[in-house]
């Protein structure tokens, strides 16, 4: 019975609030987490990576006094990179404020702000999936590309500069332990090799059954403690592992853990080099805009902390001169780059094993 509608009742008795928010709405990315907790300060007007791209035509064999070839060759440029906002407002009535404070459950201030946060880390998320169109930030697939639906990366063509291309294979269909090993051995170069392969939660599922004959003689660790759990800070053995982080499964392939992400492109599997990409957070200077983290004390759900790193900065409340209320804004600044896009590669379409 829905005792709202009853008019004896709600007349005559209090309602409950329960004193948190339950987010239903916001999906999760680890990686997302990960690079955001790992940022890399940014310096200077643009970020620049120099790329040896060609090797000289000089050098030769000789058996006499033939005359050596010293011309000048140029066999280097750089990438560049630029800096990118993303706002987020916060914005309360005062009046709501004046009600809230006279029988507060949630003080709405504070839960606000951490919702507002967590729909800038839920955009961010989405950005870092998305090949980078207008003011956005770049993203994993505008590194793990050859060319094929990003022409460009880092201010240069890929077709002139095919060394910044990366590994890409479209319309895979099948999924099979091959296809995944000659991606592997594509982002493989002498000592680098991927570190961490990212994919949606339907393929990781895929993945589990290609692998789960590999699994047997360990089946009765795992159905007690689980999948070893990949975190922001790195793999831990098991979930009895974990210390106040929040851990997603992850599955061994060629001693590389491969993680679900839900804001993963459906169909696709990225194989990244983590000590090659990094978010190069911009510090904000402006006068009231200060270092920000937050931890949702209000709000319970995927996005527990956001460390304070270099990119995240807050203005704090502010009164307009013609409003009741306060608006603030939170900032990330900075962009997403890697400086080897060959190390990175992408299997996309993928439909099943």
């Amino acid at each position: 019975m829905d005792y709202s509608t009853n008019s004896d009742i709600n007349t005559s008795t209090l309602y409950s609030i329960v004193g948190k928010i339950i987010d239903v709405i916001t999906d999760y990315s680890p990686l997302t987490m990960f690079l955001l907790s790992n940022q890399k300060k940014w310096e200077g007007m643009d970020t620049r990576f120099p790329i040896k791209y060609q090797k000289s035509t000089n050098g030769m064999n000789f058996t006499g006094l033939e005359k050596f070839n010293t011309n000048v060759t140029r066999n280097r440029t750089y990438m560049k990179f630029d800096p990118v906002g993303k706002e987020q407002p916060v914005v309360v009535p005062g009046l709501e404020m004046d009600i809230n404070a006279t029988k507060p459950v949630i003080n709405l201030l504070k839960s606000k702000a951490e919702e507002a946060a967590i729909d800038a880390a839920d955009d961010i998320a989405t950005q870092f999936y998305t090949i980078q169109t207008g003011k956005n930030f770049l993203s994993v697939l505008d590194v793990a590309d050859d060319g094929s639906n990003v022409s460009t990366y880092g201010n240069l063509s890929r077709s002139t500069y095919t060394g910044i291309k990366g590994n890409y294979t479209g319309s895979v269909g099948t999924l099979t332990r091959a296809i995944m090993s000659t991606m592997y051995n594509s982002c493989e170069h002498g000592k680098e090799s991927p570190d961490l392969i990212i994919v949606p939660k339907a393929v990781w599922n895929y993945v589990e059954s290609l692998l789960t004959p590999t699994l047997q003689t360990s089946i009765t660790k795992v159905s007690l403690e689980g999948y070893p759990q990949w975190t922001r800070n790195g793999i831990v053995p098991s979930k009895a592992g974990l210390a106040g982080e929040t851990g997603f499964n992850a599955i061994y392939f060629r001693g590389t853990p491969v993680v679900a992400d839900e804001k993963a492109p459906s169909g696709t599997m990225l194989f990244l080099n983590t000590k090659h990409i990094a978010f190069y957070g911009l510090p904000t200077t402006v006068n009231g805009y200060k270092p920000f983290t937050w931890t949702s004390d209000t709000i319970e759900g995927v996005y527990t902390k956001v460390p304070k790193t270099f990119g995240w900065s807050f203005s704090g409340f502010n009164v307009p001169i013609d409003q009741y209320g306060v608006v603030g804004h939170i900032l990330l600044n900075g962009n997403l780059i890697a400086d080897n896009p060959r190390l990175f590669g992408q299997l996309a379409g993928i439909t099943g094993v």
